[in-house]
């Protein structure tokens, strides 16, 4: 939102494309895009902004039809399916990357464009808490501060604006929590049988991985979410040097050393017993 609001207020034509299942905690962050065109021309440049592979992009193929694609990101294990990479995994946040090009670039930065970069930082560095929140992410943010963005309210939209539903998926991730080798090791659990009973749906989740790594002693934490009987999207969360990453990653997902994720095509239990096992080798359990 950051790049598409300074690109248009510097006379270019940006299209953006959003998510029909836009999340509700970004919600108050749509009027940012106010006031500027955005339809779908099918010419020019793509620019993918913080996006690990190509394939969580399901209309790249189709659009791309011998347009160049500009990939901006910085996870590690991008593979640079980009034409043109600009690929940094030291950068805390891919909103720190493009606030240094907008400032490079002499572009605009309002109130509403700060918010939203301000936005991308503090949930890629989990509010400034994540080990790869680093002394640039915190000046960046106090940069973006005096540019307007507002902490208190940002921070009270994302991260404490909670509806009925996403407070009973606390409840029932909570209720089904195991942990393993003396508490190193947390699930929660988000299964379809309970959701449906409480007629909540698991996708509304986003954050409850947090309350595991509130857990005292807890160095790894998984949050499972049955998204249909057999497929299971999970969040993987650590701490104390313990990278998850390569768990994801054996699954076909991926991300951060502290922050990753994937999908495995399985039951519940099949899925849990395969994570388990994978986070006990990085572990050094055997």
């Amino acid at each position: 939102m950051a790049l598409f609001r300074s690109l248009s207020q510097m006379g270019k034509r940006v299209y953006l494309p959003l998510p029909e299942d836009f999340p509700r905690k970004y919600e108050f962050m749509r009027k940012y895009i106010n006031g500027f065109p955005n339809s779908r021309t099918g010419e020019g440049d793509i620019i993918v902004v913080d996006c690990s592979c190509e394939e969580r992009i399901n209309w790249l193929g189709t659009e791309r039809n011998g347009r160049k694609v500009i990939s901006i990101d910085h996870h590690e294990d991008n593979p640079n399916f980009g034409d043109l990479n600009w690929v940094e995994p030291e950068s805390p946040a891919a909103g720190d990357m493009i606030f240094h090009l907008l400032r490079q670039l002499g572009a605009p930065i309002d109130e509403k464009t700060a918010s939203a970069l301000y936005v991308a930082i503090m949930t890629d560095t989990g509010r400034f808490s994540f080990s790869n929140a680093t002394p640039q992410s915190f000046f960046d943010a106090g940069e973006l501060v005096k540019l307007g963005a507002n902490p208190r309210f940002l921070t009270g939209e994302v991260y404490f604006n909670f509806s009925e539903d996403y407070l009973r998926n606390i409840g029932i991730a909570l209720f089904n929590a195991h942990n393993y080798h003396n508490g190193r090791i947390l699930f929660l659990t988000l299964d379809r049988a309970t959701t449906q009973s409480f007629s909540t749906s698991p996708e509304n989740s986003e954050g409850i991985i947090d309350f595991a790594m509130s857990v005292r002693g807890v160095d790894v934490a998984a949050l499972f979410k049955e998204i249909a009987p057999s497929k299971i999207r999970v969040s993987l969360r650590s701490r104390r040097g313990i990278d998850v990453s390569g768990v994801a990653k054996f699954f076909g997902g991926g991300g951060h050393p502290n922050a990753a994720g994937c999908t495995i095509d399985a039951n519940l239990t099949t899925a849990q017993e395969a994570v388990l096992e994978q986070i006990r080798k990085v572990l050094g359990y055997r």
